[in-house]
């Protein structure tokens, strides 16, 4: 087996730098004002409404889909060794989906129903030209099955989140839907676990044995995990659309099974790595790999009315406990690997990771991160909303930890180029 380095023979496949910094910029930028509107708004602990609505779509699709974009653009290339062929389409994609995003948002804070259609209708776009982009890199690969094959699901996905976001945004200004409980809950499903998930548990058999210097995970393993995987969201998707509890309980039953079993290949990978000095930033990836299945367990007592408020816990589990914290803390590794590889002097010389990685910063976001996920996850549990708008400030205190920790390695790639310019 070969240890996975994907910045080796990258060079041709890697993409101006303006074309991933800019999706994460915006996303940290989004990521502020997401906890920011939730601050200002969390006035109940039990319902969704507009505002909550509005913190709660910047962060899945101003920073979630942002970040996955960037990433995906860079990443998915340098995985499949085909270079994208329209780059022009990736900025294509950043200003319909950064447009899309700002009106959606403003639309449900101000609770202008015209604004939330053209909003989402706009951010959709973006996401249609993501999802093609996608697709055209994916074509004809065959090998890197676990990665491609969760690629695959993410785009299918995407685009059936597109139909349904795009129905239940006109349904806001028109209300031809006589049901929408049940599309929503699927939109919310394949937005969560389709798109963002698979994307995410794909990437994750590249990033964490590429970050920790080791061999690829298991192919069987992989294989096993792709397949619960999938299932596990046909049968939930399928569940929630005909209203049938026992196929979407059969499809969190699957997604447990193969997140576990994903998680467990990838541990196994960590514990071979060569790097045996990872630092604290490894942390953030762990506990949000381990807080999906969690994610699925508040579903599942959501679905058999175990407790009050587990439907929005579930909702908040999956994205800020599970896949915020995850992608935050790719993100804080994805950043610094990219900044150095762009930052290569005419001698060949980049500078070294840890030169560039700040970890005062990133414990700081990690440490108010965790306080806040626990304080609102607490909030809805217990019915109390002084526990919500606490952990909505602790996010936001994160967040400009985060946007702090950006800064820092700016600072820091710019010194290293005047130094040796």
């Amino acid at each position: 087996m070969m240890i996975i380095d994907p910045s080796q023979n990258a060079a041709g496949r890697l993409l101006p730098p303006d074309i991933p910094f800019r999706f994460f910029g915006t996303a940290i930028f989004f990521h502020i004002l997401a906890w920011a509107v939730l601050a200002l708004n969390a006035a109940s602990a039990d319902g969704l409404s507009w505002p909550v609505l509005a913190a709660l779509h910047l962060i899945t699709l101003g920073v979630l889909a942002m970040v996955a974009a960037g990433a995906s653009f860079q990443l998915l290339p340098v995985a499949t060794k085909r270079a994208v062929r329209a780059p022009v389409l990736c900025r294509v994609t950043y200003w319909l989906l950064t447009g899309g995003v700002a009106l959606f948002a403003a639309g449900l804070v101000f609770g202008l129903s015209v604004l939330v259609a053209v909003g989402g209708g706009v951010a959709a776009l973006g996401l249609l030209v993501m999802a093609i982009l996608l697709v055209d890199n994916l074509m004809g690969v065959e090998d890197m099955p676990i990665v491609t094959g969760h690629a695959w699901i993410a785009a299918l996905s995407l685009v059936a989140v597109e139909v349904l976001g795009g129905l239940l945004a006109i349904n806001l200004s028109l209300g031809f839907l006589d049901n929408r409980s049940s599309l929503m809950l699927a939109h919310g499903i394949l937005a969560a676990f389709g798109f963002m998930g698979m994307l995410a548990q794909g990437f994750s058999t590249i990033l964490l044995p590429m970050f920790a210097l080791s061999f690829a995970p298991s192919q069987r393993l992989g294989k096993g995990a792709l397949l619960c995987n999938g299932l596990g969201l046909l049968f939930a998707v399928t569940g929630a659309l005909i209203e049938e509890p026992s196929l979407l309980a059969l499809g969190g039953v699957l997604g447990i099974c193969g997140m576990g079993i994903l998680a467990w290949s990838l541990a196994a990978t960590y514990r071979k790595r060569m790097r045996k000095r990872t630092g604290f930033f490894f942390l953030p990836i762990w506990m949000g790999v381990a807080a999906g299945p969690l994610a699925i367990l508040c579903g599942l007592a959501a679905l058999f009315d175990l407790f009050a408020n587990a439907g929005a816990l579930f909702v908040w589990m999956a994205v800020a406990g599970w896949l915020l914290t995850f992608l935050m803390g790719v993100l804080q590794r994805i950043m610094p690997f990219l900044a150095s590889m762009h930052s290569a002097t005419a001698k060949g010389r980049t500078p070294l990771l840890s030169q560039l990685m700040s970890e005062g910063w990133a414990k700081a976001h990690f440490a108010l991160h965790l306080t806040a996920v626990l304080c609102v996850a607490a909030g809805f549990l217990f019915e109390y909303v002084p526990l919500v708008q606490a952990g909505a400030l602790f996010g936001l205190a994160g967040a400009l930890s985060f946007a702090g920790y950006g800064v820092e390695l700016f600072k820091r790639v710019r010194r290293f180029r005047l130094e040796n310019a």
